[in-house]
Parts: structure tokens; C-alpha cells; sequence
């Protein structure tokens, strides 16, 4: 568990030798550091340079006993900081207590009982600190949302979930690195946001860097960050992601493009949870956060290959999520349509046939790319209305040959499927399969599975009913003939 940060406590006495036994019961207390004034002017000052958790106020800051410079720093204080608690000290007049409540003081405490009161103060402010923090994990979290961001209901799907789910909220000392491997476009981004969402620290920064996108300069600096003088232009000294992400998340997507320099700095950092700044002068400095890396490559090849270094991939490797292609969760296709529809700035509808020719597709680009097309339907569509010739329209369908590896690849297993049955009516039964696939896919409409074919509705019906009698041969071909 982390270390709770020191309480920043202002103590106001003209009495110096009370202010310095105040401050000295505080250092004896722990975990809180003592901020002394003896006027209203010092106060004033310290304000303008230190935040403050608590004030303790001795309303008497001068043997004058008009003088009101106690009141008026509670004034200032509360204009100020809103909920910052003010205690006034002191052996002051029961009115000047109920005047400084008036403006904004919480509590009173005699001089004589500070031992006794002061711990149970300040352990009580801690606690209350505790819950605000709690509350903003609470908020940055948000609504339940055990979707994840992921769309769809498919065993892939919700594996996914469950996989997130597991390793977010893993309890354990130390945030472990998680690798995320997926094809281009399949959601790792969505995957290490919901870590981020999911883990002990939501309301942390949550920073992605993409580290193909950037020279390794440029990448080092705004990962490490950099002191003053560290090059020409290193005017001032500036945090880099490492810093400034706390107890977040750091995400590295397309880890497997950083160079083996910054390889091995990363997995300095890793290992040892500490990292220095760009610069000669730059002292060592604290990690906090949990990494994140995700890359669409084989990192172990890159390792055989000596691209990538295989100690920073087996300290990568410890937690690993495979996010699958779309190709294999098409039955989320709709829902993701559907989503990705109401996203946009006009209404959209689809029907049967375009949600089913949108399920057919390859999608070689996986999510993303589908989440483009409707994007692009959305701004160019005249109609509300989305059929299968708008599809054909804007999102024409190119030639199988020119569809990309996907298609090429589903297409040749099955191919090599089909050549391992037997030759003896192995026409037949192919001819079969994409009837009746196309039949069911028509809901049996024998007309809508006729355009599917490319072929009339008698010719579909023909073959159901030669198939019913125990028929093996296809129907001849139709020529020309229309539908009645």
C-alpha cells in the first residue's frame, strides 16, 4: 500500500515559544509537516507559496485586544480554500469562538489540552482525505459498464471480458505489465482502457503513446522527460509521461517499434521501478503506474530476429490478453453496426439484407474499419435508410482478388477443406452446402436466396424440390427466365 502523504498543517501564534512547541508535537506526531507564522503578514505569505491541509489559528495574535487579525486570516483562508478545516487555539472569549465559527472555523481547542486533541484531529482529517480520494476513484470509474466498452455477446467476446476483469483487478503489491497482442484495428486501445478503468487508481492519468509514430527522441522525452541545459532548446525542466501518470496507466502501443536503446531503458524501468530524466544532471526518480504494451506483430520472432530484446518480452509477457479478429466474432457484427450507427450525427437504419451483407464482408481492418464504413455512410447517404444497393453505392465490394490476405486466407482453407472429400460427388455436395446455406440465410425465402446465388427463385426451388425427392443432380441452368 502506498504511503499516505505528509499533512500539510499551518500554525498561526504570536507566541513564539508555543508556535515552536506546536511544531515540534507535529515532527513527534509523523507524517505531517509544520508551517510557522507568527503574524498575519507571515500567514499571508505562506499561503501564496504552500497549499495547506488544516490551519490551527490562535485568534489572539496580538496583546491588543481590538486587534482582529485572527478573524480576518479565517476570512481569507475560507475565501480560499472552501473545505480546508480550520481549528482556532488558543484561551480565547466564548464570543470570539462563535464570531470564528461564524466565518468558517470548524473546531476550538485550548492550548492546554493540544497533546490530547491534536492526533485525534488530524487522524480524523486523514480519514476524511482517505474517503475523498475514494470517492474520486468512485466518480472516475463512473457507472458500472460491464460491456467494458466491448461490443457484442459472442464466447469470444465475453472470454475477453472475463480475461479484463481478472487481470485489472488481480490483487496483488505490485502493478504488473500487461501485454495486449491483436491484428490492427481489433480494440487493444479499448482493452487497456478498461485496465486502466478496472484496476485500483481510475482517477490517475491514463496516457497513451504510440511508439511507431515518433523518432526515438522524441519518444525518450516524452516518456523520461527532461531537465534544464539536457539539450539546446531544454529551457526548463519538463515531467515526462513516467512522472506524470502517478499510480495511472501508461499505455505503449506498437511496443514492438521502440529501438533497443529505449528497449533496454524500458526495462530498466520495469525492473526496478525507478527511471531518470534526460539530462546529465537529472536525478533518479520514482515509478508508480502500471505499463501496458500492445503490438499486432510476433514478438517472438522480432526476438529471433534480434529486433526485439527477449528479457523486455518475457518482463512484458507476464499478464498477456489476445484480442481476437473480427473474423472470428462475426455474430457481433450487428450490435457493432448498430453502435457505431447511433455514434453518428444523423439517424441511421439498416435493413436485414445490408446488416447481413455487412456480416458477410472480410473486414480485413477488423473493428476499426468497420466503425470507418459506417462513418462513411453516415456523411455521404442521402437516406436514413441503409439497403444493400446504398452498401453497393459506398461501400462497394471489391473483386475477391483484390480483397487483401484475409479473404485470401479463409478462402484457401476452405478450398483445401473441399479437396480433402472424396472427388466422387464432391460437386454435388458443395452445391448442396451453398444452396442450402444461402436458403438459410434467406430465412427460406426462395426468391432472396436466388439473388444471393446470383441465380431465379425456380432455380432454388427446383433444386429443394429435387433434393425432397433424393435427386443428386443439380437443376439445369436458368436462362433468363423471371420470377413469377
Amino acid at each position: 500500500m502506498n504511503e499516505p502523504q505528509p499533512l500539510r498543517v499551518l500554525l498561526v501564534d504570536d507566541e513564539r515559544i508555543a508556535l515552536r512547541s506546536f511544531a515540534n508535537l507535529l515532527e513527534s506526531l509523523g507524517n505531517a509537516v509544520p508551517y510557522r507564522a507568527s503574524s498575519l503578514v507571515e500567514a499571508r505569505q505562506i499561503l501564496e507559496e504552500a497549499l495547506i491541509d488544516i490551519a490551527f489559528i490562535d485568534l489572539q495574535l496580538s496583546p491588543d485586544i481590538r486587534n482582529r487579525d485572527g478573524l480576518t486570516l479565517i476570512q481569507e483562508l475560507r475565501e480560499r480554500y472552501q473545505t480546508v478545516p480550520i481549528v482556532v487555539s488558543g484561551h480565547s472569549q466564548v464570543h470570539e469562538v462563535r464570531e470564528a465559527m461564524k466565518l468558517g472555523a470548524e473546531d476550538y481547542v485550548l492550548k492546554t489540552e493540544l497533546e490530547q486533541r491534536v492526533s485525534i484531529i488530524l487522524n480524523a482529517l486523514r480519514r476524511k482525505l482517505e474517503l475523498k480520494e475514494e470517492l474520486l476513484d468512485l466518480r472516475a470509474r463512473g457507472p458500472a459498464d460491464t460491456t467494458l466498452g466491448l461490443v457484442g455477446t459472442s464466447v469470444s467476446i465475453q472470454n475477453l471480458r472475463a480475461l479484463i476483469q481478472r487481470v485489472a483487478t488481480a490483487n496483488s503489491q505490485e502493478l504488473f505489465p500487461v501485454l495486449i497482442h491483436g491484428p490492427t484495428g481489433s480494440g487493444k486501445e479499448l482493452v487497456a482502457q478498461a485496465i486502466h478503468k478496472l484496476g485500483p487508481h481510475p482517477s490517475d492519468p491514463f496516457f497513451d503513446v504510440n511508439c511507431g509514430a515518433l523518432a526515438e527522441t522524441l519518444i525518450e522525452d516524452q516518456l523520461f522527460g527532461h531537465v534544464r541545459g539536457a539539450f539546446t532548446d531544454a529551457h526548463t525542466d519538463k515531467e515526462g509521461y513516467f512522472t506524470l501518470v502517478r499510480r495511472g496507466t501508461l499505455f505503449l502501443d506498437e511496443v514492438a517499434e521502440l529501438s533497443l536503446s529505449l528497449q533496454a531503458k524500458l526495462l530498466r524501468v520495469l525492473e526496478t521501478r525507478r527511471f531518470r530524466p534526460v539530462g546529465p544532471t537529472a536525478r533518479e526518480q520514482l515509478f508508480q503506474g502500471r505499463i501496458v504494451a500492445a503490438t499486432h506483430v510476433d514478438l517472438k520472432e522480432r526476438v529471433r530476429e534480434k529486433r526485439f530484446r527477449e528479457d523486455l518480452f518475457h518482463r512484458l509477457n507476464v499478464l498477456r490478453i489476445l484480442v481476437p479478429p473480427l473474423s472470428d466474432h462475426r455474430e457481433d457484427i450487428p450490435a457493432l453496426v448498430q453502435h457505431f450507427a447511433a455514434r453518428q450525427h444523423k439517424p441511421m437504419q439498416f435493413t436485414q439484407r445490408a446488416i447481413e451483407q455487412l456480416s458477410r464482408r472480410p473486414w480485413p481492418g477488423n473493428v476499426r474499419e468497420l466503425r470507418n464504413a459506417i462513418t462513411r455512410l453516415a456523411i455521404l447517404a442521402e437516406s436514413e435508410l441503409i439497403d444493400v444497393d446504398t452498401l453497393e453505392l459506398y461501400l462497394p465490394l471489391e473483386s475477391e482478388l483484390s480483397l487483401g490476405g484475409a479473404l485470401s486466407d479463409e478462402l484457401g482453407q476452405m478450398v483445401s477443406k473441399l479437396l480433402a472429400l472424396p472427388m466422387k460427388g464432391r460437386l454435388d455436395a458443395i452445391t448442396k452446402a451453398i444452396v442450402l446455406a444461402a436458403v438459410e440465410q434467406a430465412r427460406g425465402n426462395n426468391t432472396e436466396a436466388g439473388k444471393v446465388l446470383g441465380k431465379s427463385r425456380k432455380f432454388v426451388e427446383r433444386y429443394l424440390k429435387k433434393l425432397a425427392k433424393g435427386g443428386k443432380d443439380a437443376p439445369p441452368e436458368d436462362e433468363d427466365e423471371e420470377d413469377s
